[in-house]
């Protein structure tokens, strides 16, 4: 179903999301479905919902989001661009012929007539982001990290159910779990504590939470010495002196 692994950052929704399953919910969805720019012959980026059964956007069947309390959304993403290689190729072997450097306007005739010509052959990269909904808890977890698939997302969102999304760091979940007003200002008080480092060995100042969860230095190991000599001096400390022989 999901990867084994990978990761993922949460999000609390501020605003109503419509009912799930319900015609609104499933309408919305429907029109900001994800639309295919394969034959497309200029760059451009498509982003819009599919469904887990159906990656084309064609369809949204009610049942393929259903994952017991939480509802399973799936957006995708294609990206459409000229690869660079092929216009530095082409600009080099436009430049060969002329006997001399493009100017800026001839660079930017040239790279167009090769998008008229290359890009319709061109098949756009795909990315299929998935996302879990918490009705109960007004909460979305999404399986992407980076900046361009969060904002995309939250983009998605606001576009197809009117709502915002807020990451849900710690200071969030602590704020939404019912803490009293004095707490939760306190709260807001606080602050990271980073040790300076010390100004005359160069070196960081103690840190009891990080020494208290190192392993203690081992003993040092003793210097190996020859056994056959200790079994030596061994033998020859058991011998008793020999008794001297009265005449």
């Amino acid at each position: 179903m999901f990867r084994r692994s990978g990761s993922f950052v949460s999000f609390f929704v501020s605003g109503q999301m419509p009912t799930p399953h319900s015609e609104e919910f499933l309408q919305a969805l429907s029109e900001h479905r994800f639309r295919d720019i394969s034959m497309a012959s200029s760059e451009e980026v498509s982003t819009g919902w599919v469904t887990p059964k159906d990656p084309t956007g064609e369809t949204f069947d009610a049942d393929a989001l259903e994952l017991g309390d939480t509802i399973w959304m799936r957006f995708r993403t294609d990206r459409k661009k000229l690869p660079t290689v092929w216009v530095n190729i082409h600009r080099a072997t436009a430049e060969q012929s002329a006997g001399r450097k493009l100017s800026a306007k001839e660079r930017k005739d040239l790279k167009e007539d090769l998008m008229q010509q290359l890009l319709p052959r061109i098949l756009p990269s795909v990315a299929l982001i998935d996302a879990l909904y918490q009705p109960r808890q007004k909460k979305v977890v999404l399986f992407g990290t980076a900046v361009a698939v969060r904002d995309a997302f939250r983009k998605l969102m606001f576009d197809s159910f009117g709502v915002e999304l807020t990451q849900a760091d710690g200071y969030e979940r602590a704020a939404r779990s019912g803490l009293d007003g004095d707490l939760l200002k306190r709260l807001g008080e606080v602050s990271p504590v980073r040790w300076a480092p010390d100004s005359e060995s160069g070196r960081d100042l103690p840190d009891p939470v990080r020494d208290s969860f190192e392993e203690p230095t081992p003993e040092p190991i003793a210097e190996p010495h020859d056994v056959a000599e200790d079994q030596d001096l061994e033998h020859k400390g058991s011998e008793e002196p020999e008794s001297e022989v009265s005449a």
